[in-house]
């Protein structure tokens, strides 16, 4: 989406609460590559002590930054 001064905004939504025991602690984990552009998605959930690694859960993107 845009920004107010039409920057890009990346948004992204993750609703575990629908899981058993209200969502059994995941989160979603972003961790930002150096290269400034890619993103790596992992679920985790410290309750567990486990990732989630279906294709859903675990994948990579790349950042939008196309002010037009």
């Amino acid at each position: 989406s845009r920004g107010d001064h039409g920057n890009v905004v990346n948004e992204m939504l993750v609703n575990y609460q629908v899981q058993p025991v209200g969502g059994s602690a995941w989160l979603r984990l972003l961790e930002f590559l150096p290269d400034g552009k890619t993103v790596q998605a992992r679920s985790y959930s410290p309750l567990h002590h486990e990732y989630k690694t279906d294709p859903d859960n675990q994948f990579t993107f790349s950042l939008s930054s196309d002010p037009a």
